[in-house]
């Protein structure tokens, strides 16, 4: 375990041996790279350790819900109730050996046992001398741990934490990451989860977990940030050691995304993968109009740009490959409304202040047949998992019923599903896939906007 001196030459070796057969995506080159810069972090760290602060993060209550992975260790704090024939209530630490003292049961090892399992086994002790009880038992506090939190963060150092903290939870209290100095501007209102601020100004997004000179987890911090999941999030241990790579592999986006900035992509991102980190369009039908701006090697002045048509029936997003410092240039959102589907004339309408979408559709013509007006859908742009998508009945209308009433913003599109069509849900790659398979003749029309 990463405890709070380490020689700094053994095990120091050992993580750079044992961390070169890594699973990094990407390659041995990542695994190399990372394992240096982790060497050195900690080095540098273990050498002038007294010139880190100790931060305690470590609430006095326990107000966070423990993982189901949670076991019971030294320094944790319980209450024991029994009800029946004895009445009686005790709060009782886990001692440093792992035990607790439960009269008349005496002395029990309940260290590594979870909270559930804590309750079974107190109970079936107290059974060999007590009848007619209840038990209760409740984890009041969680032990404390120490934690090593390095890399590109505000404040590397040592952390005081409740046993059970998990990594993610770790960083987002301790503060933001530090970001890139290679940097765009961008709208902090459109800032909506705590790691984007960080991520959009070109932070690493790779979260290592080293224990026991290993590297125990790695978690894609922009993936968490996209999809609102904590998948592969971690629960921390005493002496494990958090590392924040730098960024290695910044692109930068600028123009009709929600979020401009700097940000890192793996081996083999696709446009489509760096456009959703980047919040998506705001503006679907100007995929014919995506381009790069490649830097020139070394020697060379200027920069290369190259043309990418995403609307292109025949364009693969995986044939083409980024380069560190590549910048990828979305055109702007024009002040236009999208109507597709099964509409008599699926174009670009001129967005219009106080229009709905009867308004729209009647410049279309209307819905074709068949369509099915009953499940139309307004979907507000940027593509990601949290996209806003109303429906709008029209077939409801018709029959005479209430039907509420859709503000149109510009960029948004009004989509008229042909009868029977399945629907894909959500996402960057779920709606651009109904978009490009089911439309792709309607995108053409869109190439002279």
């Amino acid at each position: 375990m990463v405890r709070k001196y380490i020689p700094k030459t053994v095990p120091l070796l050992v993580l750079l041996f044992i961390t070169l057969a890594a699973g990094y995506p990407g390659g041995t080159a990542f695994a190399q790279e990372n394992v240096s810069e982790f060497t050195q972090t900690f080095q540098v760290f273990t050498q002038s350790a007294d010139a880190y602060r100790t931060f305690d993060l470590s609430p006095d209550e326990l107000v966070n819900p423990l993982p189901d992975s949670y076991t019971i260790g030294p320094g944790d704090t319980m209450q024991i109730i029994l009800t029946g024939m004895i009445m009686d209530s005790m709060v009782i630490q886990v001692g440093p050996q792992g035990d607790i003292f439960v009269p008349p049961a005496g002395l029990l090892k309940v260290e590594g046992l979870s909270v559930p399992g804590l309750r079974d086994f107190v109970d079936s002790e107290l059974s060999k001398y007590l009848i007619n009880y209840t038990l209760q038992i409740q984890l009041i506090k969680a032990r404390r741990i120490q934690v090593y939190l390095l890399g590109q963060v505000r404040q590397p150092g040592k952390y005081i934490a409740l046993a059970g903290t998990s990594a993610l939870s770790l960083i987002q209290t301790a503060g933001s990451l530090v970001t890139n100095p290679q940097s765009v501007s961008f709208e902090e209102s459109n800032i909506v989860h705590p790691y984007f601020r960080a991520l959009t100004s070109g932070a690493g997004r790779w979260l290592e977990v080293w224990r026991n000179n290993e590297q125990a987890a790695r978690v894609d911090i922009a993936e968490v940030a996209i999809n609102g999941r904590t998948r592969g999030d971690f629960v921390l241990e005493d002496g494990d050691a958090i590392y924040i790579a730098p960024n290695n592999h910044p692109v930068i986006v600028r123009g009709g995304v929600s979020r401009p900035g700097t940000y890192e992509i793996r081996r083999n991102d696709t446009v489509l993968d760096l456009i959703a980190q980047a919040g998506g369009y705001r503006a679907m039908m100007m995929l014919s109009e995506v381009a790069v701006e490649r830097p020139n090697p070394p020697g060379e002045s200027g920069s290369t740009l190259i043309a990418l048509n995403l609307a292109d029936p025949n364009f693969n997003p995986r044939d083409f490959q980024f380069q560190p410092g590549d910048i990828l240039r979305v055109p702007e959102v024009k002040n236009q409304v999208y109507v597709l589907g099964a509409v008599w004339g699926p174009t670009a309408v001129d967005y219009h202040e106080g229009w709905t979408v009867l308004d729209y559709l009647a410049v279309v013509g209307g819905p074709t047949e068949p369509s099915d007006p009953s499940v139309i859908r307004v979907i507000r742009f940027p593509l990601s998992d949290e996209q806003e998508i109303s429906p709008f009945n029209l077939k409801a209308l018709y029959m005479g019923e209430e039907v509420e009433n859709i503000p149109i913003e510009p960029g948004d599109m009004i989509w008229v599903p042909w009868d029977n069509q399945p629907y894909y849900g959500t996402g960057i790659v779920s709606t651009i896939g109904l978009l490009l398979q089911q439309a792709v003749s309607i995108v053409r029309l869109f190439k002279d906007y």
